[in-house]
């Protein structure tokens, strides 16, 4: 009778519960040092750059290895596995201090002087494949926006949005003439100077137009795409070309950096009260953007998650920027809602003070 109590407590299925916690144990345990290990990878990756242009691809993503440092940091709790802790900490603390500068809550609003005039930007990429022709009308007819910066605009996106003439009545674009040109600008507002084109015959191209607002004084609206941070830079004979702008020294070795550059010679010979916008392919505090803002003398304080726009929120990256120099400042700045591109819009409140 004893030996068929024993045989029956081994049988229970609540004997074996220890076997199984303590595989599950191990198994996570193991999964977080995979995870620290490659969270610490990606994190320093960037720092190759030197030697492997695209290793700068990572810093793109520091606010997902933020969110991924802050998860393992909470699994390492759950196990009371310490010496995980202090790595993942040191990973997280890094990327909050590498993004914070550029990423308010979303919606931030400073309110404005009384005697600053008041514009609405908004900036979205409509995307090459894209065919939502109506949804982005409607947005577009409905956002209030004074200003708009389109890119990947084709012949067949500058047709349907032919019939937002009447709000916008003034529009400045180089397509059809150009087959790299892809940016159009429409505004509620006559343009009193304006230009589209390529830099130097050099991309990226540059769409731009000066606003003159009566008792504010002129502000220039401009637009422009900076290719993927995928691309390498031109081979060695780019010093050839006399109209080539080489970039700082430091930088990743990819064509963004080559166009970056070009952008920024470009900016120099606009006016100082300027607003740029547009696709940049790059995270605020990417190295790019960083020389972009040091070299134009333009401010990006903001971000907003708004590609790819079909992912969740953490997943999304903040490459879709609205910048300001000058007398123009920007005091309110988020992303748009979703109107079938593969971006978000985002939407900008630009004060200008007067003079």
């Amino acid at each position: 009778m004893a030996m068929k109590e024993e045989a029956g407590r081994q049988a229970r299925p609540g004997n074996r519960a220890p076997v199984a916690t303590s595989w599950l144990f191990r198994l996570s345990c193991r999964l977080l040092a995979l995870g620290v290990l490659g969270l610490g990878a990606a994190a320093l990756l960037p720092l190759f750059h030197p030697l492997w242009p695209l290793a700068s691809v990572a810093e793109h993503f520091a606010f997902q290895i933020l969110l991924g440092a802050v998860f393992l940091a909470l699994l390492a709790l759950a196990l009371r596995r310490w010496y995980w802790l202090l790595p993942v900490l040191a990973i997280a603390l890094i990327q909050l201090w590498i993004i914070h500068p550029h990423w308010p809550a979303p919606g931030l609003v400073v309110t404005p002087m009384a005697e600053e005039r008041r514009l609405k930007v908004v900036s979205l990429n409509v995307w090459y494949r894209g065919d939502s022709y109506q949804a982005v009308r409607d947005y577009l007819a409905a956002s209030d926006a004074d200003v708009v910066g389109l890119v990947e605009v084709t012949p067949r996106w500058k047709t349907e949005l032919a019939t937002l003439r009447e709000l916008y009545p003034y529009a400045i674009d180089c397509i059809g003439a150009d087959h790299r040109c892809e940016e159009m600008l429409l505004s509620r507002h006559p343009f009193t100077r304006s230009g589209a084109g390529r830099i130097d015959g050099r991309l990226p191209v540059l769409a731009w137009g000066e606003l003159a607002l009566p008792g504010h004084g002129p502000v220039t609206v401009a637009v422009t795409h900076l290719v993927w941070p995928l691309l390498p830079a031109d081979p060695p004979g780019l010093a050839d070309d006399p109209n080539a702008v080489v970039p700082a020294d430091g930088l990743p070795h990819l064509a963004q950096a080559e166009q970056a550059a070009q952008l920024a010679a470009g900016l120099a010979r606009l006016p100082r009260d300027l607003v740029l916008m547009g696709d940049f392919n790059a995270a605020p505090w990417s190295r790019i953007q960083r020389e972009l803002r040091a070299t134009s003398g333009l401010g990006n304080d903001f971000a907003a998650p708004s590609w790819p726009a079909w992912g969740p929120w953490p997943i999304r990256l903040p490459i879709d920027h609205i910048l300001a120099r000058g007398r123009a400042r920007i005091h309110a700045f988020s992303a748009g809602p979703d109107v079938g591109s593969d971006h978000l819009p985002v939407e900008a409140v630009v004060s200008l003070v007067r003079p």
